[in-house]
């Protein structure tokens, strides 16, 4: 199998080139919209196209259909104009349509629901970086940042970006019509005293699924904002001063049922927290954030998981000052990250372990002493991002009869991180840079398992060849990361690269070092545009010392992937389908050793029906595989390989309900290690204003080898495994009213239910046996004897070993209540209602409503808080 991949990235490499460049076409011309300065009153942004200076300028139309038929005319017609005086950009929209069948369904800010309209400015003009400003038929706002680089949902764009900007909507007979006063202190521009930036219309009408465009993307595109239109006629615009703060006050209760003898636990914690983001511009390119004690807090509780992986679950950035040019601070490949900011403020890492009748009381977050961030970009197409951050120690408080005292739970620490990208050769060529540096204050010899300093940094460069057609995409990165013998030990021992493993030749454990360091990288060749056909070639690697997780977020070491897609897209309506794509694709694993790994094929589609309907598929062969993890630290084994598939289809999201449905299945060539899993989803679109959304998932595990930890049999050499049959119940639901644009209620629900039962218990027999079957032996039923809550393992040769039952049952229930209400522009006060309940037992129940019934027993945690925040700007 090994072979014949390689040889098929051998022959991709080698042909496509000459079948794409006889597939290419012509790029069609960039449109140029002339924008005029306001000489009469600015307009009042009320959704009616009265105001005088309307009258000025040009409307523009001619919008062309990207989807469903590329380049095709629109079914309705749209049209825009630009103004701008001083202070403001303001944009007018007028969408011709049948008034009476515009699809008005009101949601929350950055949610894309109904018909919309919308405008993107390039401000800087370098096809990096566009700010986008939406408005729903019903008047919502979307607001968002589009990049060039599609994420693996496919999506390029980040809507948790939120400038302060203004927007209405209103009818006409016609249709509706959209206007917005967008101020300039929003956008980055450079201090030219004229400027063209870059500029993008779209239309979405829902009841067709369709997308007219002002200056026409192509679908197969190298990245959107290559593609943009040209805002022409700006003039002498002013270094806006952009001096703005946004203090605000979380006011919070917890409360909960009360321990008996710990003072830390009564049944109510209140508590009240300040805090302050601001910006400063410099110039009219350049902003200088800043924080002090940002909120951490989330609106939706994470949904609930019971991870019986050894890798760390990734979540979402979602504070204001860290989200602000958070792209020009990327820098990442694969799933590694040279910066995942949520390690900023992360809870803190150190608990005492203290005696029965001691307590201990943890602070939630590091708080953030406080932390400024430069980013911006000079008129050479030079950008730059510069992040320092301090964060303060953090104590434990310990009660114990007659001697209460606080321990540190985390050292004083500084964060820094500079990002560097400079556009040369008309954008056609990207060349940027990033560093990082990170020190601990560590004064206590208990917190020695922590590093004292980390460095990473890392090099990129991207080159586009012929019209963007073909690319050559290259990243280097580093790390050095500097502690004690324990720390750095620690590093060496972790679930992301396990040195300890007895039969890796190529790795040891250095229980002497003081430093550990790395390297990581990629190199990918391919044709990401223009015509049906679409390829890509690769290697990446990522060595065994490289370690990211100070400051970024890096899953897993020691690897060396190859692979290969080669894909077909059809973007025009064709027979039944409105649009299809077709990819396959090939990987191969090595670690540094030399040691083969693994290899992967995939063939994946995905189609859109004529009736709107979209339906997904997956089909994965995944070959027998050296797993390097499975044991925790112990040798790596050889596993079955596997056969996977997805199945997804979704209805006309535009009907009044939506149903989609789901089935994954994974079948090891064991025959026995399987896992089924099948979702549903209903989306009841009850009226414009109130959307009803209940989920429900099943899922159904067999895994012939889950590990089970037990130190006395790993002290043996050998490691329990055993046979895991496992449920998963997931049911959440969701409600939306929108009473306004701006004020709005939300609901989250979301019971989690989880069995497992072990069984045909194992042990390992022979690591080095390539055949997967005879790596463990299967303790038979006589030599696995139970009692009470115990079971022993004897076979006769090795002496006896005790364990615990490891069944178990887990049940989760998360849900809040949000009412957001953007009572100015800017400011927002939040009332928040969570419930939480969590309860789990060291037995096996499969009866759904047994499970059901002990998590509503069980005695809940409730937050009560309001947050209020208030923006100036000066």
């Amino acid at each position: 199998m090994q072979k014949s991949i390689l040889v098929t990235t051998g022959l991709t490499l080698f042909l496509l080139p000459a079948v794409t460049f006889a597939q290419e076409k012509p790029r069609g011309e960039t449109r140029i919209y002339n924008t005029v300065k306001i000489n009469s009153q600015t307009p009042r942004i009320d959704g009616v196209l009265d105001d005088a200076c309307w009258s000025e300028g040009e409307w523009s139309g001619n919008y062309r259909q990207q989807m469903p038929e590329e380049g095709a005319k629109p079914s309705q017609q749209t049209k825009i104009k630009i103004l701008y005086d001083g202070e403001n950009m303001y944009v007018a929209f007028k969408c011709y349509d049948d008034a009476n069948i515009t699809d008005r369904q009101m949601a929350r800010r950055d949610e894309f629901a109904g018909d919309i309209v919308g405008i993107n400015f390039d401000s800087y003009h370098d096809h990096r970086t566009g700010f986008e400003f939406n408005l729903t038929a019903a008047g919502s706002k979307i607001d968002l940042i589009l990049v060039n680089k599609k994420n693996e949902m496919g999506i390029n764009w980040d809507v948790n970006w939120n400038p302060v900007w203004d927007g209405k909507t209103g009818k006409m007979d016609s249709g509706w019509v959209a206007e917005m006063r967008i101020p300039l202190s929003q956008l980055r521009y450079s201090n030219k005293s004229v400027q063209v930036w870059g500029m993008h219309s779209w239309r979405w009408i829902n009841k067709n699924k369709e997308e007219d465009q002002w200056n026409l993307i192509p679908r197969d595109n190298a990245g959107a904002l290559y593609y943009f239109g040209e805002l022409h006629g700006l003039e002498n615009l002013p270094n806006v001063r952009r001096v703005e703060f946004m203090p605000y006050t979380l006011a919070k209760v917890r409360t909960y049922e009360a321990e008996p003898g710990n003072p830390f636990a009564d049944g109510t914690d209140p508590s009240i927290t300040f805090g302050l983001d601001g910006k400063v511009g410099i110039g009219s390119n350049f902003t200088v954030d800043y924080t002090i004690n940002p909120d951490f807090g989330q609106v939706e509780a994470d949904p609930s998981e019971l991870n019986l992986t050894a890798f760390e679950t990734y979540y979402e950035e979602k504070r204001p000052f860290f989200i602000e040019g958070k792209n020009i601070m990327d820098f990442e490949f694969d799933d590694n990250q040279l910066l995942y900011s949520r390690r900023i403020g992360h809870a803190p890492v150190y608990r005492p372990e203290v005696p029965d009748g001691e307590y201990v009381k943890m602070p939630e977050n590091t708080n953030i002493l406080g932390a400024l961030k430069l980013t911006g970009k000079t008129e050479k197409g030079l950008s730059l991002g510069i992040l320092e951050s301090l964060t303060s120690p953090e104590y434990a408080r310990v009660s114990s009869p007659g001697n209460d005292y606080k321990i540190v739970a985390e050292p004083l620490t500084n964060y820094f991180s500079g990002r560097v990208q400079k556009d040369i050769n008309n954008s056609n060529t990207l060349i940027g840079g990033m560093i990082n540096y990170l020190y601990r204050d560590l004064n206590h010899e208990y917190l020695s398992f922590l590093s004292k300093s980390a460095v990473t940094g890392g090099l990129d460069f991207k080159h586009f060849i012929k019209d963007k057609t073909y690319f050559i995409d290259f990243k280097a990165m580093g790390s050095l990361i500097d502690g004690s013998t324990e720390s750095i030990t620690l590093l060496q021992q972790e679930s992301s690269r396990y040195f300890q493993r007895p039969n890796a030749p190529h790795l040891k454990v250095d229980t002497t070092a003081t430093r550990l360091q790395g390297t990581g990288g990629s190199l990918e060749i391919g044709k990401g545009s223009n015509g049906h056909w679409r390829y890509t070639a690769g290697l990446h690697w990522v060595s065994p010392g490289l370690e990211l997780n100070d400051m970024g977020f890096q899953p897993n070491a020691d690897m060396i992937l190859g692979g290969a897609t080669l894909g077909y897209e059809e973007n025009k309506p064709h027979g039944i389908f409105r649009q299809y794509a077709i990819n396959l694709s090939e990987v191969n694993f090595w670690n540094f050793g030399g040691q083969y790994l693994a290899s992967e094929v995939g063939l994946e589609g995905s189609f859109t029906f004529e009736n709107k309907w979209d339906f997904h598929a997956n089909i994965e062969r995944e070959g027998k595989q050296l797993d390097a993890t499975l044991l925790r630290g112990g040798p790596g084994v050889y596993k079955y390989g596997s056969f996977s598939q997805d199945y997804y289809l979704m209805t006309d999201q535009a009907k009044k309900v939506t149903l989609s449905l789901g089935y994954e299945s994974e079948l090891k060539d064991d025959g026995i290690s399987k896992r089924n899993e099948f979702q549903s989803d209903i989306n009841w679109k009850v009226t414009n204003s109130f959307q009803v959304t209940p989920q429900f998932s099943y899922n159904k595990i067999t895994d012939d080898y889950q590990y089970i930890y037990n130190p006395e049999l790993e002290q043996q050499g050998r490691y329990l495994l055993g046979r895991l049959n496992r449920q998963i119940y997931g049911i959440t639901l969701r409600m939306s009213y929108s009473i306004t644009p701006d004020l709005t209620l939300q609901y989250y629900g979301s019971p989690y239910v989880t069995m497992g039962n072990y069984s045909n218990f194992k042990s390992l027999s022979n690591a080095e046996n390539e055949n997967p079957g005879k790596v463990f032996k299967t303790y038979s039923a006589d030599q696995v004897s139970y009692t009470g809550r115990t079971y022993t393992l004897n076979d006769g040769v090795n002496p006896a070993v005790d364990f615990d039952n490891p069944d178990f049952n887990f049940r989760e229930f998360r849900s809040n209540f949000v009412a957001r209400w953007e009572y100015r522009r800017g400011s927002v006060i939040y009332l928040v209602w969570t419930h939480n309940r969590t309860s789990d037992e060291a037995v096996t129940n499969s009866q759904f409503d047994y499970n059901m019934k002990q998590l509503f027993r069980t005695s809940a945690q409730n937050v009560f808080l309001i947050k209020f925040n208030y923006w100036f700007s000066l």
